[in-house]
């Protein structure tokens, strides 16, 4: 009753397939767990260490080999289920794993039964186990010594059944953004969504039966991003991609793609350029679909590899660090297969200015000081002398006369520096900017471009078909995009002149509708093909930037919203992929920095670092609507951003306080400088601070 049931004249056909050859993957070094080496593969050979090495058992004839299921946690750990010791294992540095390395943490032993698949919530630290031969998903949660102890059980063990609290051999798990669980439910033929908070032997809400696609035939992996689920329909020789929002109950969903081209795929990840991963059983391989989450269907996968694999790949898995992880169960071993590729910039010819910034951006997240480079945004929109108080340069001005350390971190807006018919550009803005950068210090600019469609609202989503027309010049909405692309190019080419690189955000905050080109509360294939469009405007643009217009200074970021919003989408939603963006970051107006409300907003934060990109808080501040009690309303701690850095947020490298502003009514709408909050003298002198 696993996850594949071989006949025996398959196993044969196994014995007999020729390996099948590594097409387009990266050059590739491997690691491995429960072995001590890549020629090691027999139960002999196994590593010495009873946690160190999978267990083989035998029960009623029954043979139980190896792991079986992975779940790596963007904050670095690595979870295995050890089918055959009843048992998952878990190692706390994913990058640093060694061969023979003894699990620090063996969770579940003694209360699961052939745990096939894991799945982890980093929201609140829960860790889902499919326990698959007793029929039911046990859910762990790390005490305060350390140890994992059980605090729920959905189904009931020993008892299979139909209704929407039982299972039939549960087999893949996914949990999404808003901490639902996805279990699929093998022999049911379906995926079963469960709602948080769980209670034991609780009923589903809602359940996919792909019944729209034909149904399912042993649905097993699965595997979320965002609002899109994978499923292997391992009998259908398929994995089918639904969309979401998962709006429950009794909703009917319909595949929003399709993808072939493997023989019983038995598990899906997603990696962090944005592939699918399909571990192929029959032609023991792990297959890619490049660009899977908003691109179509495939007949087939881009490419394949198949080094070192045995007769039965189970589960597969990858790290924020690109690393790909195969449970290689009758070999008793997970094969860690190192990558590299994330690193690489979106432009191939980039700078050597801002290659170094690139690269020290990324070694930032390991700094035990100056991690974070602090930035303060200028309000460019402003003109005057840079000595006037309130001006362009008054939250800076401020800082200096206060005799504080300097933000390292200098932000602009790009439509504010451009120069065209009818407008004056702020050039005392512009030049300070460069001059800022010519320091050696950092510059960011955000882009708030006017809506390309005649007419066109600027706080109001667009409809897709405009989204597509702005790649194409042959139409109004192309032409009025490209010369707006133009005149962004400019001011970018400016910066190059002085050789300063720039990190470019433009069309943030993307995954909500507080502008033209987010959001519109699309679901389904309406979403889907959003999404292609949006991706495909992005992929665009950055082409137009660095191949049409030869800048070699930007360094690309994708920039989300905090979710805690109605209508805000998961902040992945509309990623455009990890060959198209440089690094990623997201907006946060909140005292508590929470990013998505309760329990700090962990998902969120854990998929956009999971992207393997440098990832920072882009605008941070008190949020709309705080009246504060001090000077200028000021009341919040801007200390909170080193305190969410410490326990929420460690891999942030840089945060950019936005300019003081007030919205509407001056009682009750503010947005602070770090100038205007309090104890920032203690914010910018914090050891993990970096200023000038």
């Amino acid at each position: 009753m696993r996850f594949r049931a071989f006949a025996t004249s398959l196993m044969i056909a196994l014995l007999a397939a020729a390996m099948a050859q590594t097409q387009g993957f990266a050059a590739a070094a491997y690691r491995t767990l429960g072995q001590p080496d890549l020629a090691s593969d027999t139960l002999a050979t196994r590593c010495a260490n009873a946690d160190a090495r999978f267990t083989f058992s035998n029960a009623g004839g029954f043979d139980m080999h190896g792991p079986s299921g992975i779940a790596a946690d963007p904050r670095g750990r690595l979870y295995v289920t050890d089918y055959g010791g009843n048992r998952v294992l878990t190692w706390p540095n994913m990058s640093s794993l060694t061969s023979c390395q003894p699990a620090d943490a063996v969770i579940g032993a003694a209360e699961l039964n052939g745990p096939e698949s894991v799945a982890f919530d980093p929201r609140n630290g829960t860790l889902f186990v499919a326990s698959t031969l007793s029929h039911t998903v046990i859910g762990y949660k790390q005490a305060a010594g350390g140890g994992w102890i059980k605090f729920v059980t959905l189904g009931k063990s020993g008892v299979s059944g139909t209704a929407f609290n039982r299972f039939k051999f549960p087999r893949g798990l996914a949990v999404d953004a808003n901490g639902r669980l996805f279990v699929a439910d093998d022999f049911n033929r379906r995926v079963l969504i469960f709602d948080a908070p769980f209670s034991n032997g609780e009923s589903a809400v809602d359940s996919i039966s792909a019944s729209a696609n034909g149904g399912f035939a042993s649905p097993k992996g699965l595997a979320m991003s965002g609002q899109t689920l994978f499923v292997a329909d391992f009998d259908n020789n398929r994995v089918l991609r639904f969309t979401g929002p998962f709006v429950t109950p009794d909703k009917v969903y319909a595949a929003t793609g399709e993808f072939r081209g493997t023989i019983h795929p038995v598990d899906v990840a997603v990696h962090p350029n944005g592939a699918l991963l399909v571990t192929d059983q029959q032609n023991r391989r792990i297959a890619r679909y490049d660009d899977a989450i908003s691109g179509p269907s495939a007949a087939a996968p881009q490419s394949a590899f198949a080094d070192h694999i045995g007769l039965e790949p189970l589960g597969v898995a990858a790290d924020r660090n690109g690393s790909i992880y195969v449970a290689d169960y009758r070999n008793y071993r997970v094969l860690i297969r190192d990558e590299a590729g994330l690193t690489r910039p979106v432009n191939a010819g980039l700078s050597t200015a801002a290659r170094n910034l690139l690269s020290n951006l990324h070694k930032r997240a390991g700094l035990a000081q100056d991690r974070v480079a602090i930035g303060q945004q200028l309000i460019t929109w402003k003109y005057g002398a840079k000595s006037k108080p309130g001006g362009w340069y008054g939250d800076w001005l401020q800082l200096k006369q206060a005799g504080l350390p300097l933000p390292e971190l200098m932000g602009g807006e790009t439509s504010d520096l451009m120069t065209y018919p009818g407008f004056s550009p702020n050039t005392d803005a512009l030049a300070e900017l460069i001059r800022h950068g010519k320091s050696g210090h950092m510059v960011t600019l955000v882009w708030h471009p006017d809506n390309p469609v005649a007419g066109g609202d600027f706080s109001t989503p667009i409809a897709t078909d405009e989204l597509r027309r702005m790649t194409d010049g042959g139409n109004a909405t192309g032409a009025r995009w490209l010369v707006q692309l133009d005149r962004a190019a400019a001011v970018l080419q400016k910066f190059e002149d002085a050789n300063v690189p720039v990190l470019f955000r433009p069309l943030h905050e993307q995954n909500g509708d507080f502008f033209w080109w987010g959001h519109g509360g699309q679901s389904g294939a309406s979403l889907a093909a959003r999404q292609r469009a949006w991706s495909l405007m992005w992929r665009h643009m950055v082409k137009h930037l660095t191949v049409d217009k030869g800048l070699s200074n930007v360094i690309f970021v994708f920039g989300t919203n905090q979710v805690n919003y109605d209508g805000v989408a998961p902040p992945l939603t509309y990623y455009p992929g990890g060959k198209w963006a440089d690094a990623v970051s997201i907006d946060v107006y909140d005292e508590e920095l929470d990013m998505g409300g309760s329990a700090r907003g962990l998902q969120h934060y854990a998929a956009l670092v999971g992207t393997g990109k440098p990832f920072g808080l882009a605008e941070f501040g008190q949020s709309y609507g705080n009246k504060g009690t001090g000077a200028n309303a000021a009341s919040w701690d801007s200390r909170t951003l080193v305190r969410r850095v410490i326990d929420s947020y460690p891999r942030t490298v840089f945060a950019v306080s936005w300019y003081s502003s007030v919205e509407g009514n001056p009682l009750v709408s503010y947005v602070l400088s770090i100038a205007d909050t309090a104890f920032t003298d203690l914010l910018l002198t914090h050891p993990l601070i970096d200023t000038q």
